[in-house]
């Protein structure tokens, strides 16, 4: 027996419906803007490093000005260091590398404007993994770049839940 051709859509709609109505009842819902509790912000981040650049603009997005003088800012990022590693993590039978751990290594602290500590001096390791699939062992530079790219994001993701938690005089 043929159903009809409505009943047939009404219950693909009701399929394509059903992931939707799954994630609004648990809670999901996306992370959107963070709020950040400060007007301006100064990195000594220079224009030209790409941390700095998506920091920048991420600082920007979130309804804070960046400042180029750090006399002008509410609240001051502090890059103390910042190293890409590598690290052979697993050889072939034959000796070479298989295996490469990818580190972007940040430390950092943040002020406010009369030089107080509002984020202590702190280290943050971000890793990935990459497996060689070349014979000579040796790593694809597009996507390690595209691996320190995604570090470098997920860097700058984190470092704005922290300054959204900072308690800055008015």
């Amino acid at each position: 027996m043929r159903r009809a051709p409505a009943l047939r859509g009404g219950r693909r709609l009701a399929l394509a419906a059903a992931p939707a109505l799954l994630l609004a009842g648990c809670g999901f819902k996306l992370r959107g803007a963070t709020e950040l509790p400060f007007r301006t912000f100064y990195t000594s981040l220079p224009q030209s490093s790409q941390l700095g650049g998506e920091l920048r603009r991420s600082v920007r997005i979130n309804g804070a000005t960046v400042v180029d003088r750090r006399e002008d800012a509410q609240v001051r990022l502090d890059m103390l260091s910042e190293a890409l590693e590598q690290e052979i993590t697993a050889l072939s039978i034959s000796g070479r590398p298989r295996e490469y751990q990818l580190r972007y290594r940040l430390r950092w602290a943040v002020k406010d404007a009369s030089e107080g500590e509002l984020i202590a001096p702190n280290e943050m390791l971000l890793r990935r993994q990459i497996t060689v699939l070349d014979v000579q062992g040796i790593l694809n530079a597009d996507e390690v770049g595209l691996l320190y790219r995604d570090m470098r994001l997920d860097a700058v993701a984190q470092i704005l839940r922290r300054l959204s938690t900072v308690k800055v005089a008015p």
